[in-house]
């Protein structure tokens, strides 16, 4: 069974480390989200990526925010509320059922969620289901190398593990690309 993160430790979630190892807005803006997406953030924790693409997606874009924790939903709803956020919906999921309709979604998105989920092609192929034709996903993963930080070795996943997983279920792999010294961001379509 593969590590979860502990919702205890989800001030970690919103450091200046990691703001600083893995910009938000940054990352956002290189992965391509843009005016109008409709952004699904899939394990989006306590907000770190949903309230930045909030912005990034504009008035009429709009920004489904999922996470099986409550806890987490519940401080990302205090954080929406505080910044009067009004884009952003929130959902309890599961990680294979994300609780939205068929075909929603322009931009899907998970950051170091992949290597903590036990059955990967059942949550891609969901994934999958409620991503529009053309769709965005964007994975982002921790390097399959030993680090000071992160998961441990065993738990990551490789190049060859991720584009085996994208192939499977239907993605096109359009890039791969570091983000820093620890992560990698896999851009690929639903087609």
């Amino acid at each position: 069974m593969a590590h979860k993160f502990n919702p205890k430790d989800m001030q970690r979630l919103d450091s200046p480390e990691r703001r600083k190892i893995l910009p938000p807005e940054e990352t956002l803006n290189m992965i391509g989200v843009t005016n109008n997406d409709i952004f699904i953030d899939i394990g989006c924790g306590i907000g770190y990526f949903s309230i930045p693409a909030s912005k990034s997606v504009g008035i009429k874009g709009k920004v489904y925010a999922l996470d099986t924790s409550s806890e987490m939903i519940q401080e990302l709803e205090r954080r929406i509320s505080e910044n009067k956020i009004t884009n952003i919906e929130t959902i309890i999921s599961d990680p294979y059922d994300f609780k939205l309709n068929s075909d929603i979604g322009t931009f899907a998105f998970m950051a170091n969620v992949l290597h903590e989920i036990d059955e990967k092609e059942i949550f891609l192929k969901e994934t999958y289901r409620v991503l529009k034709k053309e769709g965005t996903l964007c994975i982002i993963e921790w390097q399959k190398k030993e680090t000071e930080r992160g998961p441990p070795l065993e738990e990551r996943l490789s190049n060859d593990e991720i584009k085996e997983l994208l192939k499977i279920t239907d993605f096109k792999l359009n890039s791969i690309y570091p983000i820093g010294e620890f992560f990698i961001a896999y851009l690929s379509k639903k087609i």
